[in-house]
């Protein structure tokens, strides 16, 4: 087999290798993948708090489909891939 040579990228970026070709696409960083409450009201033009209560499962403030989150000590964090999907999948169309 043939010695192939790589290429060093910085681990922001994600390369797929196809039978069509090699693609190279430039991805956010990490810490920038993970989003506070602040930061996931100013994504849906809302207050902080009706962020929190978005992520609700049970009490006066349900929903029945929350905003996906994760609940660790220093507080909620949210992903953004999560939050976007979530909000897509929110989304109705018009029946025209």
């Amino acid at each position: 087999m043939k010695p192939t040579t790589g290429i060093t990228l910085p681990a922001s970026f994600v390369v797929t290798v196809s039978l069509a070709g090699i693609e190279v696409v430039p991805t956010t960083p990490a810490e920038k993948d993970i989003l506070t409450v602040a930061e996931v009201a100013e994504i849906l033009k809302c207050k902080p708090s009706s962020s929190y209560n978005l992520t609700r499962h049970r009490g006066r403030a349900r929903y029945d489909s929350p905003i996906p989150v994760l609940r660790l000590p220093m507080g909620l964090r949210f992903r953004r891939s999560s939050v976007l999907a979530w909000l897509k999948s929110r989304e109705r169309t018009s029946a025209a």
